[in-house]
C-alpha cells in the first residue's frame, strides 16, 4: 500500500521558494486560529531568539509578528474551521531574520497594504510590516497564504 508522502505547510514552503537557499531554520511550529495565539507566537519566538539578537531587532520582530499573525486569524479561512492554525517559521541568515506566517488562505481576499482611516483602530498591520521590515512579500496557493518579512538581525550574543 502506498501512503502518499504529507509534508507540513512549512516543507511546502520551503521546497517551493528560493528565499530558504540562504537561511538556516531556526525552528517552525503550528498555533490554533485564535486571537490568543498571537501572545503565545511572540513568545515561542522570544524564545528561540533570546540572546541571539539586539533587544531593538526582538521589538521590531514581536510587533511585526503580532501584526501577521493576527491577520491571518482575522482574515483567512484558518478560524472558520476548530482545527485551523497559523504556522510560524523563523529562519536566519545573511544578517537578517526571516518570518514566514502561513494560514488557510482566503478565497474573498489576498494580504496588501491598505489606506487606513485614522479614526480605525486597525487597519495598519501591513503598513508597519511595509514600514520597518527590510522587504516582505505574500503569496498565495491552492491551499494557504504566506506572510513574509525580513529584518536585519542586529546580531548580539551568540551568532546564527
Amino acid at each position: 500500500m502506498n501512503l502518499p508522502l504529507v509534508t507540513c505547510r512549512y516543507e511546502r514552503q520551503r521546497v517551493a521558494s528560493t528565499r530558504w537557499t540562504t537561511l538556516r531554520l531556526l525552528g517552525h511550529a503550528d498555533f490554533p486560529a485564535t486571537p490568543y495565539s498571537a501572545p503565545v507566537a511572540r513568545q515561542w519566538v522570544r524564545h528561540l531568539l533570546a540572546g541571539k539578537v539586539a533587544e531593538a531587532a526582538l521589538d521590531d520582530v514581536m510587533l511585526l509578528l503580532s501584526e501577521v499573525v493576527t491577520n491571518a486569524v482575522v482574515h483567512s479561512d484558518s478560524s472558520h474551521s476548530p482545527s485551523g492554525s497559523v504556522t510560524v517559521c523563523l529562519a536566519a541568515g545573511d544578517g537578517r531574520l526571516h518570518i514566514e506566517v502561513i494560514d488557510d488562505g482566503s478565497a474573498g481576499s489576498i494580504p496588501f497594504v491598505r489606506a487606513s482611516d485614522p479614526d480605525s483602530d486597525g487597519g495598519r498591520g501591513l503598513l508597519l510590516v511595509d514600514l520597518i521590515a527590510t522587504d516582505w512579500g505574500a503569496h498565495h496557493d491552492q491551499s494557504s497564504t504566506v506572510v513574509w518579512f525580513h529584518l536585519p538581525s542586529g546580531t548580539s550574543g551568540q551568532p546564527f
